[in-house]
């Protein structure tokens, strides 16, 4: 379980989980990119709340499309970095999200053991989609891996416009 008191990730943490996880400065999934994200956008358009995947999104699935951290605690989780839809009502519940705070949001991720959606807006802020509610995780990736592997998260209704 995350320790809310729990100290954030320095930059170098971040990088030492993701080198470990398959990451590397400069990575990128090249090719692979548009089949990862036609995964998210054929569902929720089918689902009659399309996504785009804007520059921020385009990014860091460019990055981190297909890394995999273990998160640390009982039970056991992980979370990838491969835009995925989840559940029925995916679309509905990102799009209620994304009107919430003003920005089209993209999902890049989940936690495996819930399903709670890694979602990024057009900004490059990172939200967690649980059932228990939104989080906000972080303004830019290394603040968001430290917070989904140590907490503590923020209600995401703070950033509700």
């Amino acid at each position: 379980m995350k320790s809310p008191d729990a100290p954030r990730m320095t930059a170098e943490d971040v990088e030492a989980v993701l080198i470990e996880a398959g990451w590397t400065r400069g990575r990128d999934v090249g090719e692979r990119l548009p089949a990862l994200l036609a995964v998210v956008t054929a569902r929720y358009a089918e689902e009659g709340h399309p996504v785009e995947a804007f520059a921020a999104a385009r990014d860091f699935v460019r990055e981190c499309g297909g890394i995999r951290l273990v998160v640390p605690g009982t039970p056991p989780d992980a979370v990838e970095f491969t835009p995925h839809w989840i559940y029925e009502e995916s679309a509905e519940d990102v799009a209620e999200l994304a009107a919430n705070l003003g920005r089209r949001l993209f999902p890049v991720g989940y936690e495996s053991f819930d399903g709670a959606m890694v979602l990024i807006d057009e900004t490059g802020r990172f939200f967690l989609m649980h059932h228990t509610g939104p989080s906000f995780l972080g303004a830019h990736p290394y603040e968001a891996i430290s917070c989904l592997l140590r907490g503590p998260q923020r209600d995401a209704r703070d950033f509700f416009v």
